[in-house]
């Protein structure tokens, strides 16, 4: 049996290979993802591979916001087939179905089998107040954006590199050696090659302090120190890979960065007896870079550099409830609880209102993991999970077994209408219910067109 398997050409995942598992392979933002890519064009849970007979493999759009596209194409409702050569587009991430049996730099070799767009090019570098949707060509919106950026950037590219090239190595008339490039004319010049950044909140009676270090051979490194709070000092490290170092540099690549003054202040720590500040230290070939915010408001370039810092360290790391201190964590739970709250009063209104609250109570007792010690209502905060987990579960078993009775009974409008009440119970689709409730579902909507096709020859 020659199985096809899915070849990621592009992004953080670029030349990763993988094969769709009998239960399937769902790509998506999540971590809880059998594919996790950091795509913020991507849903939560985007597209869902699965197995299609012996030798094949097909594709499920799983309500994305910005759709699935095959060969140019985007997915409607159902699933499609996939033959080798295909190519899925999932947000600003480009997949290619490839032989088992061929390399992979055989198969990033083969040209897309997606055809080249005609009309304008647009190179994304407008903002979304242009009034084009986020990441597409207006002229053909199946092809993302940033696609047609990274094509003509690309040629652009060679032609300026070939007019370097003619006048730096060409012979001057003089009949002198050809003069080489200069090192500081190459790419490597603008990566980030060594990066500090601290945040402090302290009063006083507390002190909060994060801190991330990256150094010149590539090892990341985040310290935290809660004091007297939690009174815990947690440091992690790790080794950075090429995917990741080139994350660092598009961090610094914002526009504006450059141009941030040394130094933002506002009211003295010791007059206002606390201080709030946040510094950013980044080296990119010769170049040094700092900015120190301290109790003042933060340009907004400054607030982005840094939220995606602690995004690429939550990532990377695995650390994230440590960026955020006791009374930070405290709050967002609260917050969550009480959407929690609200949907559990609303179960009885629509059936996902259950699965959002038990997502939402789990998210409260999520950021109360690494709280110590725990606040008053984290029993209760338990009780509530508790409770709606049961209520599910009860809501679950009573539609399964209508579902089933009914696809006995061969009444497949009545299955289909109690397996799409399932889906909307479990929400989840990393759920094994959920996939169970989706794999009857597709069959019962084949039955039910093949009894509509049968239906209109007669």
């Amino acid at each position: 049996m020659n199985r096809p398997e899915i070849l990621v050409t592009n992004g953080e995942l670029a030349s990763k290979r993988f094969q769709v598992p009998p239960g399937g392979l769902r790509l998506g933002r999540s971590s809880s993802n059998d594919v996790h890519i950091a795509d913020e064009e991507l849903s939560r849970n985007h597209c869902l591979f699965e197995e299609d007979g012996e030798d094949g493999i097909r594709v499920l759009d799983l309500a994305s916001a910005n759709g699935t596209f095959v060969n140019g194409v985007q997915l409607g409702g159902d699933a499609k087939r996939l033959a080798v050569g295909d190519e899925i587009v999932a947000g600003r991430t480009t997949l290619r179905i490839v032989d088992e049996h061929t390399s992979t730099d055989e198969a990033l070799a083969k040209p897309a089998a997606a055809p080249m767009p005609r009309g304008g090019v647009d190179l994304g570098l407008e903002s979304p107040a242009a009034g084009k949707s986020a990441g597409r060509d207006p002229a053909n919106p199946s092809m993302p954006r940033n696609r047609l950026a990274n094509i003509l950037w690309g040629i652009v590219a060679i032609l300026l590199a070939s007019a370097i090239a003619i006048v730096f190595l060409a012979p001057d008339p003089a009949g002198k050696k050809a003069r080489p490039l200069r090192p500081a004319a190459a790419p490597a010049a603008a990566e980030v090659s060594e990066l500090y950044y601290e945040k402090v909140e302290a009063d006083s009676a507390h002190i909060f302090r994060y801190e991330l270090s990256l150094d010149r051979d590539g090892l990341l490194r985040v310290e935290y120190d809660d004091v007297p709070g939690e009174n815990r000092h947690i440091e992690k490290t790790a080794k950075l890979s090429e995917n990741a170092q080139k994350r660092i540099n598009e961090i610094f690549s914002a526009p504006g960065w450059d141009e941030l003054d040394e130094a933002y202040t506002g009211a003295s720590a010791r007059s206002e007896n606390a201080l709030k500040s946040r510094r950013v230290r980044v080296v990119k070939g010769t170049k040094i870079h700092e900015t120190l915010v301290e109790n003042s408001n933060e340009p907004e370039v400054f607030a982005k550099v840094c939220g995606a810092l602690e995004a690429f360290t939550r990532n990377e790391l695995g650390v994230w409830a440590l960026q955020y201190s006791r009374a930070q964590l405290i709050e967002n739970s609260a917050e969550a609880e009480k959407t929690g709250d609200a949907r559990f009063a609303e179960a009885e209104v629509e059936y996902r209102n259950l699965s959002e609250a038990l997502a939402a109570y789990k998210e409260a007792a999520f950021y109360l993991e690494t709280v110590n010690p725990k606040p008053e209502n984290y029993e209760a905060l338990k009780d509530k999970l508790a409770k709606t987990r049961e209520a599910l579960d009860a809501k679950y078993r009573e539609h399964r077994f209508l579902a089933n009775k009914a696809i006995n009974l061969g009444d497949w409008a009545e299955a289909k209408e109690q397996l799409g009440i399932i889906l909307q119970l479990i929400s989840n689709d990393s759920d094994e219910r959920y996939t169970e409730a989706r794999a009857k579902l597709m069959d019962v909507e084949n039955r039910l067109k093949t009894k509509k096709a049968k239906g209109s020859k007669q």
